[in-house]
């Protein structure tokens, strides 16, 4: 398999046939060409880097690092890369292949001066980032489905939050730009309900209200709040990760478990004292 790199929109424009193409190979759909557009073309902070693959003219494997930013709580911003779409075509799958793209991908983030790279890896691949490139978990938990026992009787206080921030630790920038571009495929809202459950939500095509992130003042009142906002929304569910669902006190075993997938956020440091990163969906390529 021979590798190439590419570094820009351009580039990337010029191989999305072949990429849609090997995404229908690798995984039975065709990508979403609204968040490929977010992530390749009308990205704020830069090009995306990507390794292709090639057996002859034939494209049969990709990974991609798309530049992002995070800020910490004293404004300071941290540029990185986060690792998406590793495809190897079925014929053509096996380690040196997968180790071939993702070195390469590596490389270059380091020479870009990239504090580190941050991924969500599939059960398929997060073993072998760990191993063999050094990739660091920091979180892996479940999706559910939560519904209320009964609809919200009063209507909510629902205040519109102008800042993202919900804790000290490192997270998504606090600027319409931001925003914007992440809200391209799917606007996301964030809001304080009833002055205590500070939420950072999408409604999803099917009228799910997926959780991106979450924070509250009062963990017993947090099932009302969330009754309330899928009042206010007119959403039917709310799809959130255990691991925020444990953050502002529900208990994921009384939760409708939603498949068997399991998300994982990791991240390989590329500098010496790289942030602590607060979990959100937000930092994700997938919500």
């Amino acid at each position: 398999m021979r590798v190439t790199l590419i570094h820009s929109a351009r580039e990337a424009e010029a191989v999305f046939d072949a990429v849609e193409r090997l995404f229908q190979s690798t995984f039975g759909y065709s990508p979403n060409k609204t968040a490929w557009s977010r992530f390749y073309f009308v990205n704020p902070y830069g090009d995306a880097i990507a390794a292709l693959g090639w057996s002859g003219d034939r494209l049969v494997g990709h990974h991609a690092l798309v530049p992002h930013v995070v800020t910490d709580a004293q404004g300071k911003t941290y540029r990185y890369y986060l690792a998406m779409s590793l495809m190897l075509h079925p014929e053509h799958r096996g380690f040196p292949a997968f180790h071939r793209l993702v070195a390469t991908t590596t490389d270059a983030a380091r020479r870009a001066e990239a504090s580190f790279i941050l991924g969500f890896p599939n059960s398929n691949s997060h073993a072998l980032f760990q191993r063999v490139f050094g990739w660091k978990t920091l979180i892996e938990t479940e999706l559910y489905n939560w519904r209320p026992h009964a609809p919200a009787s009063l209507a909510p206080d629902i205040e519109t939050l102008p800042c993202l921030r919900l804790t000290d630790e490192a997270g998504p920038p606090c600027d319409e730009a931001y925003r914007r571009w992440r809200s391209l495929a799917c606007p996301y809202n964030a809001e304080r309900v009833n002055r205590r459950l500070a939420v950072i939500y999408k409604i999803e095509r099917d009228n799910t209200l997926t959780l991106l992130d979450a924070l509250t003042d009062d963990p017993a009142r947090s099932a009302d709040d969330l009754g309330a906002l899928l009042t206010h929304t007119g959403a039917y569910r709310v799809r959130m990760t255990g691991a925020h669902a444990r953050m502002i006190g529900l208990d994921p075993a009384m939760m409708e478990r939603h498949t068997d997938y399991r998300l994982r956020m990791c991240y390989a440091p590329l500098m010496e004292h790289p942030p602590s990163i607060r979990f959100s969906l937000l930092l994700s390529d997938v919500f």
